[in-house]
C-alpha cells in the first residue's frame, strides 16, 4: 500500500518527520466503511418486508427468470474468480514483484490483508447468520451463511490489495475492488446463492478491511521512519 512521507516546511507546519499523510485518511475511511457495514447489517437482519427485503427478492426473481445457458456458463466462470484457489495466483504475483524490489514490508501486505480479511468475514458471517435465497433456485452449491458474500469479499480484497501493492492511486485504488466486487457479486446473484445486499455488504467490508490494512502499513512506516530520524 503506497504512502508518501511528509516533508515539514513552512507551508505544512503540522507535518512532522516520519508522519505519513495517508494514515489519517485511511483510518478515517476505514471507520466510515465499518460504520456503513454495521448499519447495513442491522438493516438486513431486520429486512423482512422492508424496502431492502423487497428489493432483494425482486432482483433475485429477475435473475432467476432471465437465465440462459450461455449466461449461466459465464456466471460460473466469473464466480470462480472469487474462489480461494484462484486469488492465490495474483497475490503470489504481486508479492513476488515486491520481493524482487526488496520491499519486504509491502510484500507482506497482500497475503496478510486477504487472509485476515477472509477469516474475519467468516466470523462475521457466522455471527450474522443470514439465510441464503431458497435452495430451489441455486445453480451452484454454496458454503455457510449468506452475508457478507465470501466470493465477493475475496475478489474485492484481492483486487484492492494487489492495486495497493502496485501503487495504484486516485480513483483506481477504490475503483479496482469495486469493479471486482460488482462482477463477482453479480455472478453470485445470478447463480441464486446470494441476495444483492450480501454483495453490497461484502464490498463495504472489503473496503473497510483494505483501508485498515493501509492505515497499519502507513503507521508501521511512520514508526520506522521516526526511529531512523
Amino acid at each position: 500500500m503506497a504512502a508518501t512521507v511528509c516533508v515539514p516546511d513552512a507551508t505544512n507546519p503540522e507535518c512532522l518527520p516520519g508522519r505519513w499523510p495517508g494514515l489519517k485518511d485511511a483510518a478515517s475511511h476505514a471507520r466510515r466503511s465499518t460504520l456503513a457495514f454495521a448499519g447495513l447489517a442491522v438493516i438486513i437482519t431486520r429486512a423482512g418486508d422492508s424496502r431492502t427485503g423487497r428489493f432483494d427478492r425482486a432482483v433475485i426473481s429477475v435473475a432467476e427468470h432471465g437465465r440462459s445457458p450461455a449466461a449461466v456458463r459465464a456466471a460460473r466462470v466469473i464466480s470462480a474468480l472469487g474462489e480461494p484457489g484462484f486469488v492465490v495466483l495474483p497475490i503470489a504475483m504481486v508479492t513476488a514483484c515486491a520481493v524482487r524490489r526488496a520491499d519486504w514490508r509491502r510484500a507482506c501486505v497482500p497475503p496478510l490483508a486477504v487472509a485476515s480479511g477472509a477469516a474475519v468475514r467468516r466470523l462475521l458471517s457466522r455471527a450474522i447468520a443470514r439465510p441464503r435465497p431458497p435452495s430451489a433456485i441455486w445453480l451452484t452449491e454454496p458454503e455457510g451463511f449468506s452475508m457478507p458474500s465470501k466470493h465477493t469479499s475475496l475478489a474485492a480484497l484481492t483486487a484492492g490489495a494487489c492495486a495497493g501493492s502496485l501503487a495504484v492511486g486516485g480513483l483506481g485504488r477504490h475503483g479496482v475492488p469495486l469493479l471486482a466486487a460488482a462482477g463477482v457479486g453479480a455472478s453470485r446473484i445470478y447463480l441464486g446463492v446470494h441476495w444483492p445486499s450480501d454483495v453490497v455488504a461484502a464490498w463495504i467490508f472489503a473496503e473497510a478491511w483494505l483501508q485498515l490494512a493501509e492505515a497499519l502499513y502507513a503507521g508501521g512506516g511512520s514508526t520506522s521512519q521516526a526511529g531512523l530520524a
